[in-house]
């Protein structure tokens, strides 16, 4: 019930359109991650607030850093099943769009919601090898600008 999808580019984050989120540039990671390597992540920052009056040190809310960081599996030898590794080049920007709570077989349309993380590719580092498994890539996607969180895919 999660789909994660690499988008070029979109016009209005806001309110991706259903076409934006379908164009055939637009490369589908699900298939691609490994069963924990969606991880995004919200840093939120606390201010103190002293007063003379009081010996309770109060908080605020400061600045937050989000980021995401990404892991999946990675086939040199085959080009069609290794589109994760090759649309993530580091130093590419772009769109991860995710989708939550809607069968990954659903096709992305109007009126869902979905996160928009703007994006910067990371170096790619690759793990090493285990008996009776894939070769995988850990990956941080860079947060260039805001997480637009729980928007609507416009018509």
């Amino acid at each position: 019930n999660l789909k994660g999808v690499w988008v070029a580019g979109i016009a209005l984050t806001t309110a991706p359109t259903g076409a934006e989120l379908t164009a055939g540039s637009v490369r589908d990671l699900s298939c691609y991650l490994t069963a924990d390597g969606f991880t995004p992540g919200t840093d939120e920052q606390a201010i103190t607030d002293d007063r003379l009056c009081s010996r309770q040190t109060y908080e605020r809310r400061g600045r937050f850093m989000d980021s995401l960081d990404l892991a999946y599996v990675y086939n040199l030898a085959s080009a069609a099943n290794n589109q994760a590794y090759s649309s993530l080049a580091p130093g590419t920007l772009g769109y991860v769009v995710a989708r939550w709570q809607v069968a990954y077989e659903t096709a992305i349309a109007a009126a869902q919601i979905v996160d928009v993380y703007p994006a910067e590719c990371g170096i790619r580092k690759k793990q090493p090898g285990a008996a009776n498994s894939m070769f995988n890539v850990q990956q941080k996607i860079f947060v260039r600008d805001s997480v637009q969180r729980d928007v609507a895919v416009a018509a």
